[in-house]
């Protein structure tokens, strides 16, 4: 009997410490994924208790709508070179590891503490706001610069043939953790009042971080092409191979229109759902918390599909479904309907979400992987700029239903651009080899 019961408790651990594939990695790579694995749970924890609620946060601390609609202007312009930053300084140095904790890891974390001291740091309205925007651009560039040395680094722990499933696994651990975290959030806010209770959250969400910082300290720097070329290739040699290939830079321009669309709506949806709807936080708490728990669920299933049908396949038929979720919204009136919205908007993005990684792994050469990131994040980075300036007047002017509108058709473009590109085969198949460069992070939309 007692056999038994250890027995079960191990499999219990197996299946909370690693329930993702380990096929055709080596030692190192296995303890690697080990530390990313809780890396990514606990950074997971970190978000939940902010990233729902910072929009609220500075309507609390007096922000206008207008406001919020420039802030994520003001983030995604502060971040538009970082990723370049970031694959410069692998480029020079052919880590990545050390990168990442100085930049998401290290600086990023510490403005989000200060986001939480900052009405004690600062005693007037418009100077508290002025100040959190100013940390929540500190963290979006430093997160920016992270982007590519991660990936490649995720790259090189991660053999092709269970990338979907890893990743999968990934976020299914990061939405179960948010269904637990993300009522706490919310219970605290509601029951501490005013603006200390998401001073309290903030201050979670930073202590979270903090400790996904030291396991990802751990991970094992291991050795890739992008490493070895460090020593023989320049910056400039990965910038004019990007120019040179045709099929990646039309995979940007389709993901420039893609981005467009999302940002047109994706900085209302919060004021939206309190300004227009009258939603309080317990309801969006609980939304919240329900679509994620949808989402534990359905990614797990897309990273199996990713494997079996291809990143791409797969990319092409979620980006054919997004488009309906804006235009979901338009009839949505009561937290019921919302809800509803948003599980189909779940269902519809897990796919797209859990593929783009791997998609972007296969479709970039090993030797240039970083360069070839940043300046896919760069290009995304000034649709992330343009789109919400005009989506901010739109939607004083004419209220949300134009920016939903707007947003499906241009969302519906870039699909079908995606979908003609990948009928012609612009893609290819298989794994960019190194010697020749062939074509979510995409952000997390709504």
């Amino acid at each position: 009997m007692r056999r038994d019961l250890s027995r079960i408790g191990r499999n219990l651990w197996q299946l909370v410490a690693r329930p993702y594939p380990v096929d055709h990695t080596t030692g190192e790579q296995r303890y690697g994924l080990q530390m990313l694995w809780w890396d990514g749970i606990l950074s997971s924890i970190s978000v939940a208790f902010f990233t729902d609620f910072e929009t609220l946060y500075l309507l609390a601390l007096g922000a206008s709508s207008a406001t919020i609609g420039a802030r994520a202007s003001l983030t995604s312009g502060v971040a538009l070179l970082a990723p370049l930053v970031g694959a410069w300084l692998v480029s020079r140095t052919g880590k990545r590891k050390r990168w990442v904790l100085l930049s998401a890891g290290g600086i990023g974390r510490i403005a989000l503490l200060l986001s939480a001291l900052a009405p004690l740091l600062v005693v007037r309205s418009g100077p508290v706001v002025a100040m959190v925007l100013a940390l929540a651009a500190i963290r979006a560039f430093m997160g920016s610069v992270s982007v590519p040395p991660f990936n490649s680094l995720f790259g090189d722990l991660t053999p092709t043939a269970i990338r979907g499933r890893i990743t999968g696994a990934r976020m299914m651990a990061a939405s179960a953790v948010t269904v637990v975290t993300l009522p706490v959030a919310g219970y605290l806010i509601q029951n501490i009042g005013g603006i200390g209770g998401y001073q309290l959250t903030l201050l979670l969400a930073a202590a979270f971080g903090f400790a996904a910082t030291l396991f990802y300290a751990r991970i094992p720097e291991v050795q890739g092409e992008e490493s070895a070329a460090a020593a023989s290739a320049s910056f400039g040699e990965g910038l004019r191979s990007f120019l040179h290939d045709r099929a990646f830079v039309l995979f940007c321009v389709i993901n420039f229109v893609w981005t467009l669309g999302l940002q047109i709506s994706a900085p209302f949806f919060s004021v939206h759902m309190v300004e227009t709807l009258g939603f309080g936080v317990d309801t969006i708490s609980l939304l919240a918390t329900i679509t994620t728990l949808c989402n534990v669920f359905v990614v797990r299933l897309a990273g199996s599909l990713v494997d079996k049908k291809g990143a791409e396949r797969i990319t092409a038929l979620g980006m054919l479904l997004v488009p309906l979720m804006p235009v979901g919204w338009i009839f949505a009136r009561t937290p019921f309907t919302v809800g509803l919205v948003r599980v189909y908007g779940i269902i519809a993005w897990a796919g797209v979400h859990v593929a783009a990684m791997p998609l972007m792994l296969r479709i970039t050469p090993a030797r240039f992987r970083s360069q070839f990131i940043a300046i896919f994040n760069t290009i995304n980075g000034v649709a992330a700029i343009i789109g919400p300036l005009p989506a901010a007047w739109l939607y004083a002017t004419y209220g949300f239903d134009a920016n939903l509108i707007l947003s499906a058709a241009v969302r519906f473009l870039g699909a079908l651009l995606f979908l003609i590109a990948f009928l012609r085969g612009s893609f290819g198949k298989g794994e960019a080899p190194s010697t020749r460069a062939l074509p979510n992070a995409l952000a997390r939309g709504r």
